[in-house]
């Protein structure tokens, strides 16, 4: 594992070997580069989604090398990881009483946007997470609000309410490569 960053401090890159002994310093590398952006907030769901895409390039390309990008695109960072494979990830419909199978599925909810892309060198799967505006302190309102206490909503992981909805709209027809919300 190797990580490395080029001179602008809005891009991160590791090559590593996503083997399930060194996903932790790889979320505590992540954390640390989104907490000196002042993005911290963006910690968990980052962490979240790309531990789901390293332990799929574990278990389905057959080499655990790959490239893990970051980069933080103004208002939204994008998280990159890219391996030797050339088969696109499928989300298929969530067992719920097996033990794997949920990675793209728990993207799809936590992410802004995700999808694939085949390379020269294999492929590419990605996710972007929106990058929410400063709040205000609890005591002060902004003119926005109009006095209904309202505030920005945050990233937030699915519930089981949403996994049924989820499933309706892939029956529905969603792309399997993707999707933006």
């Amino acid at each position: 594992m190797h990580p490395t960053a080029d001179h602008s401090p809005k891009r991160y890159e590791q090559h590593l070997q996503a083997r399930p002994e060194v996903l932790a310093s790889v979320r505590q590398a992540i954390r640390a580069r989104l907490d000196a952006w002042g993005l911290s907030d963006l910690a968990d769901p980052t962490t979240l989604c790309l531990t789901e895409l390293l332990v799929n390039v574990g278990k389905h390309t057959g080499s655990t090398e790959c490239l893990l990008t970051l980069h933080h695109h103004g208002d939204r960072i994008r998280a990159t990881v890219s391996d030797t494979a050339s088969a696109l990830p499928v989300m298929r419909e969530p067992d719920f009483l097996a033990e794997s199978g949920r990675g793209l599925f728990l993207i799809e909810r936590t992410a802004h946007a995700w999808g694939a892309a085949l390379t020269s060198t294999g492929k590419e799967v990605w996710f972007e997470l929106r990058i929410r505006p400063p709040q205000p302190e609890p005591n002060k309102k902004r003119p926005a609000d109009r006095g209904t206490g309202r505030r920005g909503t945050s990233t937030e992981l699915v519930g089981a309410d949403d996994m049924s909805d989820l499933i309706r709209a892939k029956r529905a027809g969603t792309p399997q490569w993707g999707c933006s919300s």
